[in-house]
């Protein structure tokens, strides 16, 4: 049977199209970035939800890492606790299973060194660089490496008294957590620029 030629067009989706009052435009990148999604929500999992095992896993990194950087003569039982914690969070958090397997190790060292003080600030660049392996940031995205290793450079001027470490592990932290969050940035922008330039094409 013929198709009724006096039929209403089904209405199209602007959003495939671009802007409907101009044709052959696309989205601007503001407005892909918010349509983004973290590359390892996309992985298949094993076990588990992915925002919970985020979470658990995050969380037993931080708590692991504080066990540690807080050990003391008189709390070595800390040690303990944080260097199991800390590895068992990185199995948690969802990503690849070599990216989490590569980093749990070194990631441990590296935060045994950062005991010896301010002259060690470089070592919480390391952390960082696993934080962005094991969430797929693209590899522009590294270059928010450059804060804590700027930071190395300025804190140990600043703090020469090793019972004055504290202040080391606090503004580090902060630094790395400012990192990872600029990190995350560059990676919605990279993201929304190559969508835009493919749509282009």
């Amino acid at each position: 049977m013929p198709a009724d030629q006096n039929a209403t067009p089904a209405p199209q989706d602007p959003s495939a199209l671009g802007d409907s009052s101009h044709p052959g435009t696309v989205p601007e990148p503001s407005a892909r970035s918010a349509l983004w999604v973290e590359p390892a929500s996309r992985l298949p999992l094993r076990w588990g939800g992915y925002r919970a095992r985020l979470l658990i896993g995050l969380g037993m990194i931080v708590v692991g890492t504080a066990c540690i950087l807080g050990t003391t003569t008189y709390s070595l039982p800390l040690l303990l606790v944080g260097s199991l914690m800390q590895p068992a969070g990185w199995a948690v958090v969802p990503s690849t299973i070599g990216r989490r397997v590569a980093v749990a190790l070194p990631v441990l060292g590296f935060t045994w060194l950062m005991l010896g003080g301010s002259g060690f600030a470089w070592c919480y660049a390391v952390p960082l660089a696993a934080w962005l392996l094991v969430r797929l940031r693209p590899v522009p995205a590294f270059a928010a490496l450059a804060l804590p290793i700027g930071w190395s450079v300025v804190i140990p001027l600043l703090v020469r008294d090793y019972q004055e470490g504290w202040v080391t592990i606090a503004t580090s932290t902060v630094i790395i957590v400012a990192a990872a969050w600029a990190a995350r940035w560059i990676a919605v922008r990279l993201d929304s620029w190559q969508s835009v330039r493919t749509l282009r094409k």
